[in-house]
């Protein structure tokens, strides 16, 4: 509900979705709405809060205004340091990537959030893309960051705050991109030597919104609008597909193929389609008369989502020689 602060939304929602995580299980989470409505508010906090975060006047806690991700990453921490603590061989890293009509951008590659000192994992130089190969799909390409202090934490807020926003007609702090803010656990058995990885996808979706309403006659800004909006109903009808193909059954549900939906927001979302991941959507929406019919439009797509049906799985462990090789 509208009255419904961000402490309530996340103690509501989100603990089990944690404990999947800490147990095995990959969890996408994401906020789906149109431009305005409130979906980066709801992943990260109000504008700006981030960068705020970053320059610790917030300090180490968890501040009021934090949305799910910031509240996630800080009780994953706390948790997965327990974890350590008590013997467990464990390390947490941190990504964020932003999926735009520009290209996949690593936002922790920049160089005001660069560290020399601190532990990192970096792909190619070419940029970051999906490896298609895997299951389920994941980005490859862009920075881990290891999460081993409250330092390491802010330079993760420093990334999500050079996410790309400009104004348009519906908003004054419109996001260009989707952004997937992602959480990677690795945890090792000692007897078996095996790995088990696996990841907490955050994902703040950008805005579909009416093109003509959002950025008036023959705006360029209205090309990368397009594409947003191409790439949400690649999704959409991707779901829509999915539940057709279950409803007709097993044989049609094995004939179904991810590879004909264009882009690269679907592969990164299959788990939570095909069920195996621990998945949370929140629909935002606007309260302004005139945006009824996307409101509408919104609401029939979380109607949609919600039938889909989900039986989270753990990842397999692998072992560390396979890894290695």
């Amino acid at each position: 509900a509208p009255d419904m602060d961000q402490a309530a939304l996340y103690d509501h929602f989100m603990p089990p979705r944690i404990r999947q995580f800490l147990a095995g299980v990959n969890v996408n989470v994401m906020a789906y709405g149109q431009t305005g409505s409130g979906k980066t508010h709801t992943m990260f906090g109000p504008p700006g809060i981030m960068a705020r975060a970053a320059s610790g006047q917030l300090g180490d806690g968890v501040c009021a205004e934090y949305g799910l991700f910031p509240r996630g990453v800080l009780e994953i921490f706390d948790a997965v340091e327990a974890l350590k603590a008590s013997g467990v061989r464990a390390v947490l890293t941190a990504s964020a990537v932003e999926l735009s009509i520009a290209g996949n951008r690593d936002m922790l590659s920049e160089k005001a959030v660069a560290v020399q000192d601190a532990p990192r994992w970096s792909g190619f130089a070419g940029g970051v893309a999906v490896d298609k190969r895997v299951k389920p799909p994941r980005l490859y390409g862009m920075t881990e960051l290891v999460l081993d202090s409250y330092e390491a934490l802010r330079r993760v807020y420093a990334g999500v705050a050079t996410r790309n926003t400009q104004g348009t007609l519906l908003n004054d702090s419109s996001s260009r991109s989707h952004c997937f803010a992602i959480l990677t656990l690795r945890t090792r058995d000692s007897e078996t030597d095996a790995v088990a990885t696996r990841r907490f996808q955050f994902v703040d979706l950008a805005g579909s919104e009416r093109l003509r309403d959002a950025h008036g006659e023959g705006s360029l800004e209205a090309i990368n609008g397009l594409v947003t909006n191409y790439s949400l109903t690649m999704l959409s009808q991707c779901v829509r597909q999915l539940i057709e193909a279950r409803r007709r059954g097993p044989k049609a549900l094995k004939a179904f193929s991810f590879r004909a939906f264009i882009g690269d927001l679907v592969p990164l979302l299959s788990a939570s389609l095909v069920g195996d991941a621990a998945t949370a959507c929140f629909v935002c929406l606007s309260q302004a008369p005139d945006n009824l019919t996307q409101s509408k439009f919104a609401l029939e797509f979380g109607e949609t989502f919600a039938k889909l049906v989900t039986n989270p799985v753990r990842v397999k462990p692998v072992p560390r020689a396979e890894i290695e090789k």
